[in-house]
């Protein structure tokens, strides 16, 4: 049975690792798809989009079939310049094409997913969807926060050893040693009286003596090493950003748009935006969006050209990811109804 494989790599050096190591892991190249932005069609201007566009919904269509939620990740992650990697493999070869896509650095889409939603990105999916509450309805305000502790890790230390070294010395010394000697020499004279007192037995003996060197060694301490520890301390500056929730109270016009104003909308979305694939729930929130403009009091009494820039900050501030180039003439052409 075959099985669809599918990673999403933040750089176009992953996606190409990716590859080489699924053909290293000895899946054939016709059997890898990898999509981005330009092969799915997509022009520069429509990469600005809000992810509606026909040829990545047409591609990621035909992966996930009616997953619209799905369909609308893998279309923001192409729409940022990412690649995508299908892989159509059989069962034996399933395992081996995760492992090879993993290993290249393969993102979790659900992970950047939730990032998204935490800097304001919304699915595309459940854009343009307007919900009357009437009961009391409540929004969580999050706010993290910091917390700072410390643990004892081990940062290395000291062994000491004590071993038994022999250095061989040498020295000198002098030594004295004595030999007897006897020496006779012939003579010729006369007899003394002493000469005849010694005709009796008599001895002498002369000792020989020499030295001998004597060694004896002493042991003295010459150095002492002492083991201890000494303990510093040092304050670490911790640097992390904390996240939280701001809500944004919009006040809505005192009157709902008429179902007349609510038909031009209509009307003019056929004739100026219907042509470009996109559908009328799409634009919907700018029509709404410039039709409250006219309570604003920062803008009224101005003409376009002049809060044009501080609406498209105020519009892209409140709707991140929705290009303001794409919405503007729906934005304007609320407004003008509104106001004139």
């Amino acid at each position: 049975m075959t099985r669809t494989i599918v990673g999403v790599f933040d750089h176009a050096e992953k996606a190409n690792a990716a590859l080489n190591d699924l053909t290293t892991a000895g899946i054939r190249r016709e059997q890898i798809t990898l999509s981005d932005a330009a092969r799915t069609g997509d022009s520069a201007a429509q990469d600005q989009d809000d992810g509606m566009l026909a040829g990545v919904r047409s591609f990621f269509g035909n992966l996930f079939g009616d997953d619209d939620r799905d369909a609308a990740h893998y279309s923001q992650a192409m729409r940022l310049g990412w690649t995508v990697v299908k892989v159509e493999a059989d069962d034996a070869q399933a395992e081996a094409a995760v492992q090879a896509l993993e290993r290249s650095g393969a993102v979790d889409l659900e992970e950047k997913a939730s990032e998204w939603r935490a800097t304001g990105w919304s699915d595309p999916a459940a854009q343009g969807q307007s919900i009357d509450q009437d009961a009391d309805a409540v929004l969580p305000v999050v706010q993290e926060t910091l917390e700072v502790g410390k643990r004892e890790v081990a940062t290395g230390g000291v062994r000491v050893y004590s071993r038994l070294v022999e250095t061989p010395v040498s020295e000198s010394v002098e030594l004295r040693s004595e030999h007897a000697e006897v020496h006779r020499r012939p003579v010729d004279r006369p007899v003394t009286a002493e000469d005849l007192d010694s005709l009796g037995d008599r001895t002498i003996v002369v000792r020989e003596t020499a030295e001998k060197a004597v060694v004896s060694k002493t042991a003295r301490v010459v150095e002492e090493v002492s083991v201890g520890k000494t303990v510093e301390h040092h304050t670490q500056q911790i640097n992390e950003t904390l996240r939280s929730t701001e809500v944004e109270v919009e006040r809505l016009p005192a009157t709902a748009p008429t179902a007349t104003a609510d038909s031009l909308y209509h009307d003019h979305f056929k004739t100026t935006f219907a042509a470009t694939g996109g559908t009328y729930e799409e634009y919907a929130p700018a029509y709404a969006y410039g039709a409250g403009l006219r309570g604003d009091t920062r803008f009224a009494g101005r003409d376009w050209s002049t809060i044009e820039p501080e609406v498209r900050s105020d519009w892209e501030q409140r709707h991140p990811g929705s290009a303001w180039e794409r919405f503007k003439d729906a934005v304007q052409h609320a407004w003008h109804k509104a106001t004139h």
